[in-house]
């Protein structure tokens, strides 16, 4: 198996597209600890994958302190961390920039940007001290191009493409490589409440060359490429997956939704 005697660590694992692709590390002989703020989604994964080589955490990704004891914690059970997997993030709540709420920002630039930073630093030391280890940012196609009412959420996802390159030039020459995936719109994980109505979807689908969604396999075969030593000499770049989205409509979704409500 692609995987076996690899250890990974998700953020964000133990629901959505984190479980779907601890499921798939799972599958290919990984060994697989997940973080999520869900309680009941870590005890749920802990007990679907009852006998395997799993860890679920229940632990705050903006606690610095708490993600130094998770990398701790991880290599302590199983001697290593091979793969980081930074999957966990969250999306404002869809407005003009001058009316974003200043709580609403702070939330998001605290879990996209700060808590994977914590995240990354604190695998990364032990990535470091063992000499290998590879690093995967979940970021997104808003990332490059921006998105009418995503500020916050574009701008967090942005700085995890620079994060990427500047730890490339750092952390390469102790055998650790990173890089970031930018999805476009995927028909699941955080998208899951919004492709439940056709409209939505008709319209997503409508913003690419393809004429559909992602899917959640695509982005995890594509996670399984970028982990695999198949990938080990793409680092610092990002991976843009849309379909051929960027750049090919000048029409929001903040736009369309403004327009529904006239």
């Amino acid at each position: 198996m692609k995987f076996e005697n690899k250890v990974v660590f998700i953020t964000g694992g133990a629901k959505g597209l984190g479980r779907a692709m601890a499921e798939a590390f799972l599958a290919e002989g990984a060994a697989v600890a997940v973080n999520g703020r869900n309680k009941d989604a870590t005890a749920k994964f802990e007990e679907d994958f009852k006998g395997q080589r799993v860890l679920a955490f229940n632990n705050d990704i903006t606690n610095f302190e708490a993600m130094e004891k998770t990398a701790t914690d991880v290599v302590n059970a199983w001697g290593k961390v091979d793969i980081l997997i930074n999957n966990a993030g969250i999306v404002n709540p869809l407005a003009p920039s001058e009316k974003i709420k200043k709580d609403d920002f702070d939330k998001v630039i605290d879990v996209n940007l700060k808590g994977t930073f914590y995240a990354t630093q604190a695998f990364g030391k032990k990535m470091i001290a063992q000499k290998s280890g590879r690093i995967i940012n979940m970021a997104s196609q808003v990332a490059l191009f921006g998105e009418k009412g995503f500020l916050p959420y574009a701008i967090s996802k942005s700085a995890l493409i620079v994060m990427a390159r500047e730890l490339s030039y750092e952390w390469s020459k102790y055998g650790v490589t990173i890089c970031t995936l930018a999805p476009g719109f995927i028909k699941g994980g955080m998208n899951e409440g919004l492709v439940k109505k056709e409209v939505f979807v008709n319209f997503l689908s409508s913003k690419t060359p393809l004429g559909r969604m992602g899917t959640v396999d695509e982005v995890i075969a594509t996670i399984l490429f970028l982990a695999s030593d198949m990938a080990r000499y793409i680092n610092g770049e990002t991976i843009i997956m849309d379909g051929g989205m960027t750049g090919y409509t000048q029409e929001g979704l903040l736009d369309f939704i403004s327009k529904a409500k006239t």
